[in-house]
């Protein structure tokens, strides 16, 4: 197991049976934590970069099961925010240092490529690096916010077991969030995706999927979350 630890430090190349594997065996978790600092501290280095949140709507049209945004949750008190207030939070966290902000919603179709364009050519004039978090959108609508001034984009394949992901809504389609993040890839984004642990249903094999479907896209960014 260490030497399976020590290929992946050293080649980052694991197979699908390799990364199983070593998430199966918590005997060595020690090690592998080490491995993976030692890769952080090399390739990111000890600095942290913090980012202005702005979560300008909770109101979401679709349905995700695992998600508190989801359209039929009656138990959250929906928001949001104006074009105006929007930009007025981002000159503030310009004002307080932050280089970089993240415009975050749920899938709200107020915010239409007219509004979100106007909203990102406003922030993109504090000289500010911008990154969405909105959802699922056509090539169309990524190419317009990209070229209104956005340089990263949020989207979590969230699994990449295809019938677990349908199950946790009907009404999604797993290939059209694949087609998303290749979009936003070919259009020149700094691309963040990820994927939750612990979803009802989930096995080692799909998680062990997942870590490799970010390396064949080419991932950014990745964060990973519990159910």
């Amino acid at each position: 197991m260490l030497e399976l630890i020590k290929k992946a430090e050293e080649t980052h190349t694991l197979s699908k049976n390799e990364i199983v594997e070593l998430l199966k065996d918590d005997q060595y978790n020690d090690e592998l934590f080490k491995a993976a600092d030692r890769v952080r501290k090399k390739y990111v280095g000890d600095e942290v970069h913090l980012r202005g949140l702005i979560e300008f709507s909770n109101i979401c049209k679709q349905n995700c099961l695992y998600c508190g945004l989801r359209r039929d949750n009656k138990n959250i008190k929906r928001y949001r925010l104006k074009p105006e207030q929007i930009i007025n939070f981002a000159k503030n966290a310009r004002n307080l240092g932050y280089r970089t902000v993240v415009l975050q919603s749920g899938e709200d179709d107020f915010f239409n490529v007219e509004r979100m364009t106007k909203i990102i050519k406003s922030i993109k004039q504090l000289d500010i690096a911008i990154t969405l978090s909105i959802g699922e959108k056509t090539r169309e609508e990524y190419k317009a916010y990209k070229e209104a001034g956005a340089d990263r984009y949020l989207l979590r394949i969230e699994t990449t077991d295809k019938e677990l992901y349908e199950k946790l809504d009907p009404n999604m389609s797993h290939e059209n969030r694949k087609r998303c993040l290749k979009d936003l890839k070919e259009l020149g984004y700094e691309v963040g995706t990820g994927c939750l642990i612990g979803l009802p249903g989930q096995t080692i094999e799909s998680i062990a999927d997942d870590i490799l479907f970010f390396k064949e896209i080419d991932a950014d960014m990745i964060g990973v979350g519990p159910f």
